[in-house]
């Protein structure tokens, strides 16, 4: 029960900064859970899940802020990598892949940081498809599947409004599709399905509804600069969790 009451008070932190910051649930979330004692398996699981039922509220909220046609690229790159990657995460050995996710996360999130006060880039569509590829792969793999996008949209520099409601699309579909194919694949232990889901999920919900509303009172400079720290920490903190 006391790592049931760790788990929750852990997810429910995690989701108030990614509410905040519209991603980064998982990534506070994975080390938390891991280090309680849960299996990699029921950690990604979860994170999809409490991920994908607390942004549904947010995309039905945010729904006219978000820019469909690159959501839509994103979720439709996410097909062939979530399938990718349930495939081979049997094969995979999870301490190399998410060190060397972490690495080039960081990385990339020291050059954004080393852009700011640059002139904003949007990125083209082949870049949608091939970040949507790489978030579909983490995120039946590892689900950490929103640095890749957090760093696309971060060259844009859309609104805090934008950038938390193009997650919100991204999540609910990308998490839908990695859920149902983890479940074709028998990649959902049923341990986990009951009572710690339905606990932790609501949890994330609780969340990343106090999240959200904080969200709206960053200004949109403070709010960009925590995005892109958050990326490098996230890296970091993936790198060696």
């Amino acid at each position: 029960m006391t790592t049931l009451v760790l788990a929750m008070s852990g997810m429910l932190l995690a989701s108030v900064v990614g509410g905040a910051t519209g991603f980064a649930t998982s990534l506070l979330s994975t080390p938390v859970l891991l280090l309680l004692g849960f299996g990699v398996a029921e950690v990604v699981v979860v994170n999809l899940t409490a991920t994908l039922v607390s942004r549904i509220a947010v995309l039905a909220l945010r729904r006219h802020d978000v820019d469909w046609r690159g959501v839509g690229l994103l979720v439709g790159g996410s097909l062939p990598g979530a399938v990718t990657g349930a495939f081979t995460v049997g094969y995979l050995d999870q301490r190399v892949l998410k060190t060397v996710t972490g690495i080039v996360v960081a990385v990339l999130g020291v050059y954004l940081l080393l852009r700011r006060g640059q002139p904003a880039s949007v990125p083209g569509r082949r870049a949608y498809l091939c970040v949507g590829l790489a978030g579909g792969y983490l995120s039946t793999s590892t689900s950490l599947n929103g640095p890749p996008v957090a760093l696309l949209l971060g060259r844009a520099r859309p609104t805090p409004a934008r950038f938390v409601a193009d997650f919100a699309g991204y999540f609910v579909g990308t998490n839908a599709i990695s859920l149902a194919v983890l479940g074709l694949h028998g990649r959902i232990p049923g341990a986990v399905l009951w009572p710690v889901l339905p606990l932790l999920v609501g949890a994330g919900v609780a969340g990343n509804q106090i999240g959200t509303r904080l969200a709206d009172a960053i200004p949109r400079e403070a709010f960009q600069l925590a995005v892109t720290c958050l990326v490098i920490v996230s890296g970091v903190v993936t790198a060696v969790s």
